[in-house]
């Protein structure tokens, strides 16, 4: 008597047109800025709030290389975070065609992050959200994410 073996499973591909509709696919050519309207109109299946493109353009209006002292950045960084808790600011879009954001903190986190500071020439590094992957968005008193 022969031998037998079970057959392989065979997985049905699914429908690329349905599966994809989550995926940002007509963008602009590299590097990319995306306006407040890309972000609102968004796709087939995310889209960001009016909440959240309100604290994205009050991100973008922080100006913290025109502040003096950490002690202003810090306050206007918290006052920020108090105004916005848990909003998804749009970071880009990946080169899969997903967008990433991050959620803001209610609340900053401080620290002495001592060789930090000078590997990246800053005097202020706050933590400020957590981006999609569960990484930690960390803001620098020069304004760079």
């Amino acid at each position: 008597m022969g031998q037998t073996h079970p057959k392989p499973e065979t997985h049905s591909k699914p429908n690329s047109d349905k599966s994809k509709n989550y995926l940002f696919t007509d963008l602009p050519p590299v590097p990319r800025t995306y306006t407040d309207d890309f972000w609102r109109n968004g796709n087939d299946a995310f889209r960001f709030s009016e909440h959240d493109i309100e604290a994205l353009n009050q991100f973008r209006q922080l100006d913290l290389e025109s502040l003096e002292s950490d002690d202003e950045k810090e306050s206007k960084i918290e006052k920020l975070c108090a105004k916005y808790p848990y909003a998804y600011i749009p970071l880009d879009v990946d080169k899969d065609g997903y967008a990433r954001g991050f959620n803001l903190f209610e609340s900053i986190t401080t620290g002495n992050y001592g060789e930090v500071f000078k590997e990246y020439g800053e005097t202020l590094i706050l933590c400020i959200g957590i981006e999609d992957s569960n990484a930690m968005i960390y803001l620098g008193g020069s304004g760079k994410l």
